[in-house]
């Protein structure tokens, strides 16, 4: 996976700039987490804020879960919500 992910952002950066002199770093930045996010994935930070925390209790379903269902629906609601609260 590692190895799909450089080749990820590597065609990201190279898409996004072709000038030769003056790289925009940012349109390349800008370019390679969109990259990311089309394919899947979300950069979030290793550790939850407690805005996160409180928004993804406050917001998981009710009722009885299956360990694989609640992990499911506890990744899925902090991943997305993730840059909300940053």
């Amino acid at each position: 996976m590692a190895t799909d992910l450089a080749a990820l952002i590597a065609q990201a950066i190279k898409d996004a700039d072709k000038k030769i002199f003056n790289e925009d770093y940012n349109k390349q930045a800008v370019a390679v987490l969109a990259a990311l996010r089309r394919a899947g994935f979300e950069i979030v930070p290793n550790k939850a804020t407690e805005g996160l925390i409180d928004f993804t209790c406050n917001n998981l379903p009710f009722g009885r879960l299956k360990q694989q269902e609640f992990i499911k629906e506890l990744y899925l609601l902090m991943v997305e919500n993730a840059r909300r609260f940053g």
